[in-house]
């Protein structure tokens, strides 16, 4: 039995910093997001990233936004 691909969103930040306190400025807009060792799609960064569900990503980068935040790199990855 083979498993679909599941698409995800990824952002990448310059430092594990900015990636925690973006997980606490999403979560505390409901916007839900996982930790996860940076993919190599969003290059050489501080090595963790913000795994989203894609519909989630218009409300997260307007939440960043909000917190004076923005992610340096984006990527849609599938996963299975």
């Amino acid at each position: 039995m083979s498993r679909m691909p599941r698409p995800y969103v990824a952002f990448g930040f310059a430092s594990v910093h900015d990636s925690l306190e973006a997980e606490s400025a999403l979560a505390k807009v409901g916007v839900l997001s996982l930790a996860i060792p940076s993919p190599r799609e969003l290059g050489e960064l501080c090595g963790i990233a913000l795994r989203l569900e894609p519909a989630d990503m218009q409300a997260a980068l307007a939440a960043l936004e909000t917190a004076g935040m923005r992610p340096v790199a984006t990527a849609d990855i599938s996963d299975i």
